[in-house]
């Protein structure tokens, strides 16, 4: 009675303020209520999108298949990442702010729909979006701790706070999610909404949907995910950070324990089976204690999948987000879910890369061991300087259509260093360029590759005074053997005989250079022989395709088509680039003569034999394909290159500095710097491509030569080989430095 009337007494404080608050915060629910109805069906129509990219893969039975029709980011109710892959729809690189992998629920073990009830929201089936005890018991719970510790939020609420909401903890944040909650479960079943949920949700580490997360942590789908996995995937909801198996692997077992432990006490499993999963997990993953028995290292999170982006092909996934960049928008790009499908080899880009790496870090290498060779700490110091300078490039394609097969543009892309050797440099090519030369001139009959050139010190007009890379002089010696082992006098010499006429077309068709840029870039001096004048390793590997292929016009390129998330195409480039090619072709006709262009890679075979310059590079791969190549070294070793033929890839390799200004060290030279690079790449990408040969084309015919004379082959020469001429072209004669003495009579 006496608490009574001090109640009354004091009626203001304890019934006119708790009205008072209760009549404000129904105002206050009421403004948040109409600020919800000017919102609700934007909401609605955003979840709506959503769950039709669900419903598609409900349709499919798979993820990855996304359901609105054009590229307009603003379509989608949530983020989606650009993948590309490559010709054989491997997966070789993605794009994306948020990733994220649509999957059926269907696709989502139950132990994962279990873990989250059992740890998030345990009367799910039971409340209609709100759970006022859930409520009541994060109030009690936070005004204990004097803190927001618990909020209380169902999976419902959570969904909504996700999709609609700025994500910070605030009295208004709750009352709106509250009226969203209330929302979706007035629209959806509750199987719906666990799907929205578990697809949209963040997991840590760039993952976000629970398939995503599947990959990231374990390499594998959602639906591949056991008891005690599934748990560790669970933990991470309620805060990814700090639960994260790949960021904090001792918190993550830890909390992956507790939730197997809701799942006992919601009478999920038993106790025998949770102790059984947890064992069994630790030891399938590896997981290793120190003394403490904290965890300190697991498997978890070894794989492709676990990098925030994959990235098999660096240089070349850069310059394709550039051009889908300038196409479509940089947030189709990241946001837009578009699938690129390339012309790139991803077994062959893996060896590309890992060989070009091994190239370029053994003459670094080289650097420093010169540099602890050197007392001298200022020289050794500059010399040492010079590994981290050392670059390369590698490239490839298929010289009849343009398909870009292998890219790699350098060591190493990082925020550092994103310059891309294949087309951003521009260095001397040495005499990997020799092969232009010596086409022109078989083109116009000027040469044959039995014509004998005199290799002797000569001065030219104007005071040009060539040397051999040896320093000495071979004396009589054929075309073919000028060429196979790279004499630089006797390239010079046909360049001065043929002219520069035919050299200059060649150069301006294949790189479809203006007359000004080709007068720029070209002078016609004799130095051009030897490769004098820059090209980057792309136009070097065009103008090696445009013999391969039989002087036909030839413009590199990377992408296949385009799809959009709903699978329709909405760029075919290759298309594009066929139809570009078409038309030069039919502008310019042969570039080179394809017979010209069959007996020059009939003559460049001979790099590959006994005192070629690249023999070693090949020797003991047992290819089962027909190869050819040029070695080119620039002057004062400061680049090394290799351009590589086979029947349908052509590819050039390049070593050195972007600037020129680093000498690879005496003895440097592409044979034995860049070509090696291509013998192992040549070795693992060309085992398995089955018998194959050059084409020959009609006009051309074949005849076993002596490598000394020039002349058709007897049995007494010691060197020969076959090569192709010109019908009509070949040696008329049998060799007679080496024909056998006749008897007496």
């Amino acid at each position: 009675m006496k608490l009574l009337k001090f109640i009354f007494a004091h009626r203001k404080f304890f019934i006119g303020l708790p009205l008072l608050v209760v009549l404000a915060g129904g105002v206050y629910t009421g403004v948040v209520y109409v600020s919800w109805l000017g919102n609700k069906d934007a909401a609605m129509e955003r979840l709506s999108r959503y769950k039709q990219l669900i419903d598609r893969t409900e349709e499919m039975r798979k993820g990855y298949v996304y359901s609105s029709s054009d590229v307009d980011v603003s379509a989608k109710a949530v983020d989606l990442p650009t993948r590309i892959y490559d010709r054989h729809d491997d997966i070789i690189g993605e794009f994306f702010d948020q990733k994220r992998e649509i999957v059926p629920y269907d696709f989502i073990p139950e132990w994962i729909v279990k873990g989250v009830i059992a740890s998030e929201d345990r009367d799910f089936y039971k409340h209609r979006g709100i759970n006022y005890r859930g409520i009541l018991r994060a109030i009690l719970v936070n005004i204990v701790n004097f803190d927001v510790v618990q909020g209380g939020s169902t999976i419902s609420q959570q969904l909504g706070k996700v999709l609609f909401t700025d994500m910070e903890r605030s009295l208004k944040r709750k009352i709106y999610e509250a009226f969203c909650a209330y929302e979706i479960e007035r629209r959806y079943d509750k199987q719906d909404i666990l799907s929205m949920y578990l697809n949209l949700i963040y997991f840590s580490n760039g993952a976000y949907g629970v398939e995503s997360a599947a990959k990231m942590f374990f390499g594998k789908s959602i639906n591949q995910c056991d008891i005690a996995e599934c748990a560790v995937i669970v933990a991470t909801i309620s805060s990814p950070r700090m639960y994260s198996p790949i960021s904090n692997l001792d918190n993550s077992l830890r909390k992956t324990k507790r939730i197997m432990g809701s799942m006992v006490d919601a009478g999920f499993i038993t106790q025998k089976q949770a102790d059984y999963q947890y064992d069994r997990f630790v030891k399938k993953w590896e997981f290793a204690f120190d003394d403490k028995q904290k965890a300190v290292s697991s498997s978890i999170g070894s794989f492709i999948f676990s990098s925030y982006r994959i990235n098999r092909a660096p240089f070349f996934n850069e310059q394709i987000r550039r051009l889908l960049v300038e196409k479509f928008g940089e947030d189709a790009v990241k946001k837009g879910g578009l699938s690129i499908y390339t012309t790139i080899d991803g077994k062959k880009q893996d060896a590309a890369l890992e060989n070009l790496r091994a190239g370029i870090a053994a003459q670094r290498e080289y650097h420093k061991k010169a540099a602890s060779a050197i007392k001298d700490k200022g020289k050794a110091d500059i010399e040492a300087a010079k590994a981290a300078n050392i670059e390369g490039a590698l490239v490839s394609i298929n010289p009849f259509t343009g398909e870009i097969i292998c890219y790699a543009g350098g060591y190493e892309f990082s925020s550092s260093n994103q310059n891309d050797n294949v087309q951003q440099i521009l260095r001397q090519p040495g005499s990997s360029f020799k092969p232009v030369i010596y086409a022109a001139a078989v083109q116009d009959k000027d040469i044959t590759p039995s014509t004998v050139f005199q290799d002797e010190p000569v001065t030219f007009k104007g005071g040009y005074s060539p040397k051999n890379y040896s320093l000495g002089y071979s004396g009589d010696i054929i075309i073919r053997e000028a060429l196979r082992k790279s004499v630089n006098i006797v390239a010079v010499k046909v360049l001065d005989k043929t002219g520069y006429d035919r050299i200059f077309s060649i150069i301006r068709s294949s790189l479809d250079l203006p007359d000004a840029a080709l007068k720029k870039r070209f002078g016609k001096t004799l130095s051009l022989a030897l490769g004098t004048y820059e090209v980057s390793p792309l136009e070097n590997c065009v103008l090696h395709s445009v013999i391969v292929n039989g002087g036909d016009y030839v413009k590199p390129f990377g992408i296949r088509y385009v799809k959009d998330y709903n699978g329709n195409i909405v760029w075919d480039y290759a298309e594009e680039a066929q139809s570009l090619i078409k038309e030069r072709r039919d502008k310019t006709g042969k570039i080179i003569d394809p017979r010209a262009a069959a007996v020059i890679i009939s003559m460049l075979k001979g790099v590959f034999e006994k005192g070629g310059t690249a023999y070693y590079a090949a020797a003991g791969a047992k290819l089962p394909v027909a190869v050819a190549g040029k070695t080119g070294t620039s002057t004062d070793y400061n680049d090394a290159w290799f351009a590589g033929y086979a029947p349908d890839l052509v590819t050039v390799v390049w070593v050195g500095n972007k600037q020129g200004a680093i000498s690879l060290g005496r003895g440097r030279s592409g044979g034995s710097v860049a070509a090696p690079v291509w013998g192992k790449f040549a070795a693992r990408t060309l085992s398995n491509e089955g018998l194959k040969d050059f084409a020959v084309p009609k006009g051309v015919s074949r005849e076993r030569i002596c490598l000394e004379s020039g002349k058709v082959a007897g049995d007494a020469c010691p060197e020969t080989a076959w090569q192709l001429f010109y019908e009509g072209s070949e040696p008329d004669a049998f060799c007679r430095i080496h024909s056998k003495p006749q008897s007496a009579l």
